[in-house]
């Protein structure tokens, strides 16, 4: 996803170089695909020639749980293995039980978290950051969407290797 906020609705974005677009070798699903060693980058605003604070946010992906419902505890980023100036700083988390057709509209979303993505002091490459823990005790959702709301840096991307998701 690109150009989307949380409580709004969700704008695809689509392999390429430019605005809109995610690099076309590092695909959302390589930011759950549980190897440190794949990347996921989005320009967002941007294309692969600017270096703006601005590049890179309000993106992300959103997940169905395979399993069903899950009740969201806590999030954690790994690193990218290189240019730490685009990590994801700080995120917006939302959930849903919408069917996957509605989860394209805004009013579908719940938010859940607001804040910093664990990476406020930089781990290093291919690294950790900080689990965040999440105030969620009650509801369970079967979709999650997550966005970038600020990089570390001024450059054409966020870029991050994992997200890993806690709960049960």
């Amino acid at each position: 996803m690109w150009d989307t906020i949380a409580g709004g609705n969700s704008k695809a974005a689509t392999p390429g170089d430019f605005a809109g677009n995610y690099y076309y070798e590092e695909i959302p699903a390589y930011a759950l695909d549980q190897n440190t060693a794949t990347h996921y980058t989005n320009f967002g605003y941007c294309d692969w020639s600017l270096l703006l604070p601005i590049c890179g946010t309000n993106t992300g992906f959103y997940v169905t749980l395979g399993r069903g419902a899950a009740l969201f505890l806590a999030i954690q980023f790994v690193t990218a293995s290189d240019i730490p100036v685009r990590d994801p700083i700080t995120i917006t988390v939302e959930g849903s039980n919408q069917t996957t057709s509605a989860l394209t509209l805004g009013s579908s979303w719940t938010l859940i978290y607001n804040g910093s993505s664990g990476l406020d002091i930089d781990p290093g490459r291919s690294k950790n950051g900080i689990t965040k823990n999440i105030s969620n005790s009650v509801i369970w959702y079967n979709s999650y969407r997550l966005l970038v709301t600020s990089i570390r840096g001024d450059d054409s991307s966020a870029r991050y290797s994992e997200v890993r998701f806690f709960g049960y």
